[in-house]
């Protein structure tokens, strides 16, 4: 077993390499593009990727469902409507004292009402986790109903400014917005370890964990609360970024079984390699330019769901 972690920490740690020096060999440009571009990228890019991917492990252990994640319960769509709200509010009114604050607290909100609502329609009269999902995809509809009209709204650079936020990419580099996505991402983090035991019983079924003495509900109210913080996390770094909370999980679960600590780590592990090895290819395929990150992630990602709808 830890052969395998050693693996993918040994490709994790190449294709990061490779990220940043991009195969060039010019030294002193690299001393320029590593530190102050680069580098935020591939750390934006990690943390992005552990996020999104812990929360789908979470979401789908929960939901007992291998093709949910925080876009199937609305999570995503409530933190991208957070997220597009503030930019549209910031750009009216030329906010820029607090922006870099402001921001993953709108996301954060919006993630919030979206759980909110899933909460009030659904986890509160303790139905089946396949009405969660329905209540989740409805959810879903509304607040990208919502975005298309903040969308028809704005300008054509505004539009656009959504449209490239909504595919998902890596946009926002600045130090100070990264470093209040990080401090998310570690409350998020150091609430985790507190709630894998009970993660585990629920991976057993909830006739089990009844046996147990698990109070279902509660316990997975709060299991959706910390996937919730994880996504907001991973939308604020990426975007409305899909298929890496999916994929991930399915992909650790091969490598290492079906254990929730070990396959949780091996979920984070292949959630950055997904995001950083699809960061490589969206700057080479048509460099000096880019293409969206959510579009390399979509083009891997489509084909491996096809797969894993026709498996389930």
């Amino acid at each position: 077993m830890k052969k395998k972690f050693i693996l993918l920490f040994s490709i994790l740690f190449i294709i990061a390499i490779v990220d940043l020096t991009q195969f060039s060999t010019n030294m002193q440009m690299l001393s320029i593009l590593i530190p102050n571009f680069r580098l935020p990228r591939l750390i934006i890019v990690l943390a992005a990727g552990m996020a999104l991917s812990i929360a789908g492990f979470i979401i789908q252990t929960v939901a007992e469902n291998p093709l949910a994640d925080s876009g199937t319960i609305g999570i995503t769509s409530g933190a991208s409507a957070g997220s597009v709200a503030f930019l549209l509010v910031a750009d009216h009114f030329n906010l820029t004292g607090f922006w870099n604050f402001s921001y993953p607290i709108f996301a954060l909100l919006g993630a919030i009402i979206a759980f909110g609502l899933i909460y009030f329609f659904a986890l509160k009269k303790n139905v089946s986790s396949v009405r969660v999902l329905l209540t989740g995809i409805a959810i879903t509809a509304f607040f990208q109903a919502m975005i298309t009209l903040a969308q028809l709204s704005v300008n054509s650079f505004d539009f656009q400014k959504v449209a490239v936020w909504l595919s998902g990419d890596v946009w926002q580099t600045d130090t100070s917005y990264l470093l209040v996505c990080l401090v998310l991402l570690v409350i998020a983090l150091v609430f985790l370890p507190f709630s894998m035991n009970k993660l585990e019983i629920i991976s057993l079924g909830e006739e089990m964990a009844t046996t147990l003495g698990i109070d279902i509900q509660k316990t997975k109210t709060q299991l959706y609360f910390i996937a919730l913080l994880f996504a907001a996390v991973g939308v604020l770094l990426v975007g409305g970024l899909a298929f890496v909370g999916l994929i991930a999980p399915h992909i650790a679960r091969e490598i290492v079984g079906f254990k929730s600590r070990r396959r949780l780590a091996a979920t984070a592990l292949s959630g950055m390699i997904i995001l950083v090895f699809a960061d490589i290819i969206s700057q080479l395929v048509i460099a000096p330019s880019s293409l969206p990150l959510g579009f390399v992630v979509a083009f891997i990602g489509a084909p491996y769901y096809i797969y894993l709808i026709q498996k389930v």
